[in-house]
């Protein structure tokens, strides 16, 4: 779907959810252009036209259409995507020591470099610094189930096992690429969004760890690594 289809349909889905009666395609034309939406009446009775039998609408009769279920639904969805889409668009305004450096590439060479850091991690790490990453995913685990944020928990994740690489230059080039709590954020947030199970991701490289498998545990981290780069080509446009 096209960003000019997507920004229409979540505004009739917007505008839908608000009223207590069914509208018509006239009355949605002048709603929309109030909201700086250019399309003609006939657009307008396409897409309605769509979307019922997409089942996100009604039709009431004569009246018009009215939002359905699976339409308030889906207009959650939207907003939380449209809410990503600002936050992705506030942070790259601050771009830190990169400057204004391709999300997409800032994300592979960061990809890279997890790898390598985990596969060291599985033959450095102690006892100790491998059960505080499982606490860390139980924590996760229990964040999820009770729809808390643990993004903050998400980056301690990462951040360890860089430290349990043993090689501090890692963590170095971890930070000069740019990846904050902010960015953390917006990565649970795209899982979240595109369901996509962070915490299995995080569980399987534990165990990986656990076994002291570094091939298995890099194809782990790079695979949950490419989950954030696809995310992120859905949000950022590219």
């Amino acid at each position: 779907m096209s960003i000019a289809n997507k920004t229409l349909e979540y505004w009739i889905l917007y505008i839908l959810n608000g009223e207590d009666c069914a509208r018509g395609a006239g009355s949605l034309l002048v709603m929309l252009k109030e909201r700086g939406v250019k399309i003609s009446e006939a657009g307008v009775g396409r897409a309605l036209r769509a979307m019922r039998h997409g089942g996100l609408l009604e039709k009431v009769g004569k009246q018009g259409h009215i939002i359905t279920e699976a339409g308030k639904k889906r207009l959650v969805k939207v907003e939380e995507e449209r809410e990503l889409r600002d936050f992705l668009a506030e942070i790259l305004n601050h771009p830190g020591k990169l400057g204004r450096a391709n999300l997409i590439h800032r994300l592979v060479l960061r990809k890279a470099l997890e790898r390598e850091a985990v596969y060291r991690a599985t033959l450095n790490a102690s006892d100790s610094e491998l059960e505080e990453l499982e606490k860390i995913v139980e924590a996760q685990y229990e964040g999820m189930k009770k729809n808390e944020d643990y993004s903050e928990l998400s980056a301690k994740f990462h951040r360890c096992i860089l430290k349990a690489s043993g090689i501090p230059l890692l963590e170095t080039i971890y930070d000069f690429i740019g990846i904050t709590s902010n960015w953390q954020d917006f990565f649970v947030g795209t899982f979240k969004l595109y369901d996509t199970p962070v915490n299995v991701s995080h569980e399987k490289i534990v165990q990986a760890m656990r076994e002291r498998d570094p091939e298995r545990a890099a194809a782990a981290m790079g695979s949950h690594l490419e989950d954030v780069i696809i995310n992120a080509k859905k949000l950022s446009e590219e």
